[in-house]
């Protein structure tokens, strides 16, 4: 009752300052807050909130925006802190009170710290220095959620409703996209992160000859981004079809893999289909190879075959035009922005120009001017030079450190006995070597949506082996886990509160 008059007292403040935004923001926060008390388990219901607004771009900015790509552009507050707060408060809790003796930090952190160290050395002695702080504010963020989230999955039940959120999270991204796609325009929200539609329409005219495409971005910023965040979300959907016996579980996972199909088309993005082929062929592999889902990943992959090449026939002339009339324009702008970052790379070789500072130094090396590109300068399309020409050589091998940690971890994983786990680790193992390709064609692990992905699946795939681990025995997959899920677990998972 008490909390109920100081929300009211809060509002009819606000009301009384006439100011509208503030307004939405307080009564969106609150409801939050009243739908977490109602479901019974607020823990779970902020992990549901941090991964279905994982992929969103709203923010609240701290200080002036500056139109940079390839780096952090402004101290903000995310969406996605107002749920990872929470239940980092609720992790030290736990460790406070002894509920938990620690948190399980694991070693691939070490490398990411690393970086960091470099951005404070850059913040301190670097040319850019407001440039690297808020690049490593952000890698401090990005490591408290994947942290959050490897401590907070403790359960069987926990780890798969992690897959569950996300799952729908690209669900409803694809949604979106299939909307865009039908209307043919954008639907006004890029505030939540849909691309301009003066860069659709941008992209529309340059992406091809002799020929306009309305290429769909969801709420990921970029048609290529959101490509390669269906690349690496898409195999998640088609595991969880394997493991849900329940009817309306399995029609729900069919209709994400559908949708994001035809959005994954619909970006028109190459990098993107490249990335989403390996990610597909790397889940399906590991679903044969696994003896006790064979029989039933054989006669999935036969189904999600067949529906596949129904959509890529249905779509067969978007794909053949995409593919051999593209326009060269964007490839050569590319290829010379590659030859501009090898410029800085040998010039520092070794610890490079310094975290976030490649827009800014790339103008001194590159034939372009910023009055070319409107005053913006685009930053180096492929994420291992951009690496490599901010942190050099050292930077890099870090980089690709933690990378191979993740992979490393996610294969010996492969031995988990429980089958849904073993399918929820091999979608996330798949969802990583997507950003492989992406890489040599893109900077997307320096977006904030993608790098966020990146960091979770990494955090559900030490989460699984912290469960494997203290779980050798054989369990059969649940035979109605999705209802069990929404009915259940919030009496199941009480404790971890």
């Amino acid at each position: 009752m008490t909390v109920a008059l100081a929300a009211a007292v809060v509002l009819g403040v606000i009301l009384q300052t006439g100011h509208l935004k503030l307004l939405v923001v307080v009564c969106g926060g609150l409801g939050c807050v009243a739908l977490a008390y109602l479901s019974g388990n607020p823990r779970l219901f902020c992990l549901w909130g941090l991964a279905l607004t994982l992929p969103l771009h709203l923010s609240k900015l701290f200080t002036p925006f500056s139109d940079r790509g390839g780096g952090e552009n402004a101290l903000r507050l995310e969406i996605t802190d107002l749920f990872l707060a929470p239940l980092a408060l609720a992790l030290v809790r736990d460790v406070w009170v002894g509920i938990k003796p620690g948190l399980r930090v694991p070693k691939v952190v070490w490398p990411w710290a690393l970086i960091m160290l470099m951005g404070i050395g850059a913040m301190l002695l670097g040319s850019w220095r407001r440039s690297a702080g808020f690049e490593t504010i952000r890698m401090l963020k990005v490591l408290v959620l994947f942290l959050v989230v490897a401590n907070e999955l403790t359960s069987a039940r926990r780890l798969l409703h992690a897959g569950l959120a996300l799952a729908t999270g690209m669900l409803v991204q694809a949604m979106i996209g299939v909307l865009q796609y039908i209307r043919g325009a954008n639907l006004g929200l890029e505030k939540l992160g849909e691309t301009s539609t003066k860069t659709i329409e941008v992209l529309a005219v340059k992406s091809m000859y002799n020929e306009e495409v309305w290429r769909v971005s969801a709420l990921l910023l970029h048609p290529n981004v959101f490509a390669v965040f269906l690349a690496a979300l898409l195999p998640l959907a088609i595991g969880l079809f394997l493991v849900y016996d329940h009817k309306g579980a399995k029609l729900l996972f069919l209709v994400a893999v559908a949708l994001g199909m035809v959005s994954l088309i619909a970006t028109y993005s190459r990098s993107g289909w490249v990335s989403f082929a390996l990610s597909f062929v790397v889940m399906m592999g590991l679903m044969v190879a696994n003896p006790t889902l064979r029989r039933r990943s054989t006669l999935a992959a036969a189904i999600a075959t067949l529906a596949l090449t129904g959509i890529l026939m249905t779509f067969s002339g978007h794909i053949l035009t995409r593919l051999f009339e593209s326009q060269e324009m964007a490839e050569t702008g590319r290829a010379e922005w590659r030859v501009e970052a090898w410029r800085l790379i040998v010039q520092r070789p070794l610890l490079g120009w310094g975290l976030n500072s490649y827009v800014d130094e790339a103008p001194t090396v590159s034939k372009w001017t910023r009055a070319a590109f409107s005053g913006w300068t685009p930053p180096v399309h492929h994420i291992y030079y951009l690496w490599w020409a901010e942190t050099g050589l050292v930077g890099l091998a870090l980089h690709l450190a933690i990378w191979g940690g993740l992979v490393w971890t996610a294969i010996g994983n492969l031995r988990v006995r429980d089958p849904a786990i073993y399918v929820l680790n091999a979608a996330c193992l798949s969802g990583l070597l997507a950003f492989v390709p992406d890489g040599f064609f893109s900077f997307s692990l320096r977006i904030n949506a993608i790098l966020r992905l990146f960091w979770m699946l990494g955090a559900i795939v030490m989460a699984v082996k912290y469960w494997r681990l203290g779980h050798p025995v054989v369990t059969a997959i649940p035979e109605r886990p999705l209802a069990a899920s929404l009915t259940g677990a919030a009496v199941a998972d009480r404790g971890l509160q």
